[in-house]
């Protein structure tokens, strides 16, 4: 008998004296397998996975996403699977917890909003439907409109199925808010998180000092600024991109430059004057106007006709940025939601923690198994 033959023998002894899988398995009954079990409610096999496929495809979704622009497009599994676990059985501590503390009894008026809300959304899913699915239809308003209640119904958009939805989402309110509404934040609390966010911002800029200004350029939040970086206005004409079209705007652009030299204000020279912070490494704005920027010497200082990428430019020295941190009172009021959201956050994850441990919580791996 050969190696390959007698392993092969060994395997085929090794699964008859374990009863398991020479015997097919009754699909149906596979499905019924409890895979978790929480004071009593139990989650089959056939829900788990379900709701695990349905976590796995949005995983790989995001991830095949990300791959594109380079990043990282794996997926791990068990991760997702361990994720799926969590979900599950917080989703129904949360619910028991509901029901122990009486918030998913509800009155006239509470079903009466949830209905509202529902058919409110129900509206909003139906354009949805109707823009995206049937934007270039050919169909009558009569036709069109059944065409899409069809389609909706067929994809399980409805208003009783958005009511449980809605209904679910009250009671879980009512649950939170039992938890968070006792939370309160103090000016030490919005300082620490002013603190952190300096020491974060501290750090990047440390390594990239472009980050400070694309951020700012965009219109973002900024906590410190790092040294070496200025304001500047700017004024570009674009040249023509249609081929053969005459450049007239270099011509125009040095008009332009010939007024501010006769003493004309800068800000009067066009409707489109475009403010930027700068600093010699900057990446968001074109090379050759962060040059021209940096090499003026005075505030109010204005450079020559500079030729970018997509045309000329004029560029203005408006001030330069002092180093260091916006102080609380400057922030307070815009990080007071954040600190205060983070805050509720951490008390009701550490309600549903504390739940979670006082709960009968039974997980059966060994069922995922076919």
């Amino acid at each position: 008998m050969s190696k390959k033959a007698f392993l092969a023998l060994l395997l085929t002894a090794a699964m008859l004296l374990s009863g398991c899988s020479l015997v097919k398995i009754d699909k149906n009954v596979d499905n019924l397998l409890t895979i978790i079990d929480v004071n009593g409610s139990l989650v089959n096999k056939e829900v788990f996975n379900n709701t695990f496929s349905y976590n796995l495809y949005i995983e790989q979704y995001y991830a095949s996403m990300l791959a594109a622009f380079g990043g990282d497009g794996t997926v791990d599994n068990n991760a997702v699977l361990e994720s799926t676990i969590d979900t599950i059985v917080k989703s129904l501590v949360t619910t028991q917890k509901s029901t122990e503390l009486g918030f998913d009894q509800l009155t006239e008026e509470d079903e009466a909003l949830i209905r509202a809300n529902a058919e409110a959304q129900y509206a909003e899913e139906l354009e949805s439907v109707k823009s995206y699915y049937f934007a270039n239809s050919e169909l009558g308003e009569e036709e069109l409109t059944a065409a899409v209640l069809e389609y909706a119904e067929n994809a399980g958009i409805t208003v009783d199925a958005l009511i449980v939805n809605e209904r679910a989402a009250y009671v879980a309110n009512r649950l939170r808010a039992s938890v968070t509404d006792k939370v309160s934040i103090t000016s030490a609390d919005i300082q620490s998180k002013l603190d952190a966010l300096i020491a974060a911002e501290k750090e990047t800029y440390a390594a990239s000092p472009a980050v400070f200004g694309s951020s700012r350029n965009l219109g973002q939040e900024t906590y410190y600024t790092p040294a070496g970086y200025r304001t500047v206005s700017v004024i570009e004409l674009k040249k023509p991109t249609e081929e053969g079209a005459e450049d007239t705007a270099k011509t125009e652009i040095e008009a332009l430059s010939a007024r501010v030299a006769a003493g004309e204000s800068f800000d009067t020279l066009s409707e489109s004057v475009k403010t930027y912070a700068v600093c010699a490494q900057s990446t968001d704005v074109d090379a050759a106007v962060v040059e021209a920027a940096m090499a003026l010497t005075a505030a109010g200082n204005v450079s020559a006709v500079v030729e970018t990428q997509t045309g000329y430019a004029l560029v203005r020295f408006d001030a330069e940025l002092a180093e260091g941190a916006v102080a609380l009172e400057q922030v307070a009021d815009t990080l007071y939601d954040t600190v205060l959201a983070e805050a509720q956050d951490a008390a009701y994850n550490t309600a549903v923690e504390s739940w979670i441990a006082e709960a009968d919580v039974k997980i059966y791996r060994e069922n995922l198994a076919f």
